[in-house]
């Protein structure tokens, strides 16, 4: 039933209390006193419910429940949040249940034994990455997009991490504000070309272009430049890397978030490769790849990963990024 039906529902018992009041008063009196609209007809029907306590209650009591039941049936309510719980469970381990993983960028596992580490333990700072413990870097390519890019900052910040985002140009001149929020979250910046073409097949200069307009782009909507470069499709030669004038970052785990699309398949996939100094392969402009970091970021500091960027992660465990060589990962 919706509100419409029930107000129609609702007028119409009230003309009845009128009309049987109106009978009542003419059997008395032999006239009509009451109308449909006057004062006098409000008067008599409080009279009339008021001498009628059992109906009055129970005729509230009805109506609240009726709009009780009603406001539950929007989407976001409370018994349907209820009942999607109550069906999403599963039994294990011996019939106990237990919940889904909770998509949440505020309340994952990785957040909570980050804070419950540092702050019932004694450290300072969550943020803070010790050298002898495993850490692996997440990198998002093709970005930065309108939403998913500010999706994925939300839940590396609600974890205490960083990543590399490897961004191009078409999406750096579309979306600058977005350069300045990666940056803004402590994450790095690397460059992946302004049109994503493979640089093995493109002369001197254009490479340069390809990588200089990136730069250009970059600085004039943080100030900053690119820290690293990933060419489109891990594609280089000895003249590239010959070319290019920054530390070329590569990956040692692919996610298959472009060819799956995928969110249980992106996690499968990262949490059956990964190991310490891995550099992660990720798009950053999927629906799918951002919903996957909110489950797979508090999975993966549940294991003990600490995630940080590329550069971070060289500088933690004391290596030195060199031109002219290509990082798939970054072991000690």
């Amino acid at each position: 039933m919706n509100i419409h039906r029930l107000k129609k529902r609702l007028k119409h018992t009230c003309r009845r209390l009128l009309r049987r009041i109106k009978r009542r008063r003419k059997n008395k009196t032999g006239t009509h006193r009451i109308g449909y609209g006057g004062v006098s007809s409000f008067r008599e029907l409080r009279a009339l419910l008021e001498s009628s306590r059992m109906f009055y209650t129970g005729y509230v009591v009805i109506v609240t429940m009726l709009c009780i039941l009603l406001s539950q049936t929007r989407p976001n309510s409370q018994f349907r949040k209820w009942y999607f719980a109550l069906t999403n469970k599963e039994t294990v381990n011996k019939g106990v249940e237990v919940e889904n993983e909770v998509k949440s960028t505020s309340e994952g596992v990785g957040q909570f034994l980050t804070f419950y580490r540092y702050y019932k333990f004694g450290a300072t700072d969550p943020m803070d990455v010790d050298p002898n413990a495993p850490m692996i870097a997440l990198t998002f390519d093709d970005g930065p997009s309108a939403e998913y890019t500010d999706r994925i900052l939300e839940v590396l910040a609600a974890n205490y991490s960083h990543a590399t985002f490897f961004v191009v140009g078409r999406q750096t001149e579309q979306f600058p504000d977005k350069l300045q929020d990666i940056l803004a979250y402590g994450c790095e910046i690397g460059n992946h070309t302004f049109d994503h073409k493979n640089l093995t097949e493109l002369s001197d200069n254009d490479i340069m272009q390809q990588i200089g307009d990136v730069n250009q782009s970059v600085m004039n909507a943080t100030g900053e430049e690119t820290t690293v470069i990933r060419p489109p499709y891990g594609a280089y030669d000895d003249k590239v890397m010959g070319i290019l004038d920054k530390p070329v970052i590569l990956w040692d785990v692919d996610s298959e978030d472009w060819k799956s699309r995928d969110v249980q398949a992106i996690c499968d996939k990262v949490l059956s490769e990964v190991k310490d100094g891995d550099i992660i392969l990720m798009h950053d402009i999927y629906d799918t790849t951002a919903e996957a970091m909110e489950l797979l970021i508090p999975k993966l500091k549940e294991q003990g990963y600490q995630i940080v960027s590329v550069s971070e992660m060289a500088r933690y465990k004391g290596k030195t990024l060199e031109l002219g060589n290509a990082y798939g990962k970054i072991a000690e």
